[in-house]
């Protein structure tokens, strides 16, 4: 299957664009996220050993993909005392539905803000980027 590229006249998306713009995540979040919907829960090690990264790179991934929601950590206790987490992404399926609710609350809030902008919005609009413009 191809690549999925979405061109509008903005910018061109790809399911990893839009998941960093949806979560708030980097684009190696995405490629752990994917890793884990791959491979099922896994360590902090095992991953790092998957996608040959310090264990401290990989650390501060799924943190970021805990804090989006995207995985969920699970305490795993030892016999002999001490513990470890797993990190397991949530279904894919889920992600699609988080996506597209995001993308349609986002629309109607845009049409509702453009159909609320007057003549005033406008030239303060208009007086802010003549503004940045010059100071470039």
């Amino acid at each position: 299957m191809a690549k999925l590229m979405i061109k509008t006249p903005c910018s061109t998306f790809t399911l990893e664009s839009i998941m960093c713009c949806m979560f708030g995540i980097k684009t190696f979040d995405v490629a752990v996220y994917l890793l884990l919907l791959k491979n099922g829960a896994s360590r902090v090690n095992d991953i790092a050993e998957l996608l040959n990264r310090d264990r401290s790179t990989i650390q501060r991934s799924v943190q970021n993909l805990v804090n989006a929601g995207l995985v969920k950590r699970k305490q795993i206790n030892l016999r002999e005392g001490g513990y470890f987490y797993k990190y397991k992404a949530i279904p894919f399926s889920e992600v699609k539905e988080i996506i597209k609710d995001t993308m349609e609350k986002w629309c109607k809030e845009v049409k509702e803000w453009i159909d609320e902008l007057g003549n005033e919005d406008l030239e303060k609009i208009t007086k802010e980027i003549i503004c940045v413009k010059n100071t470039d």
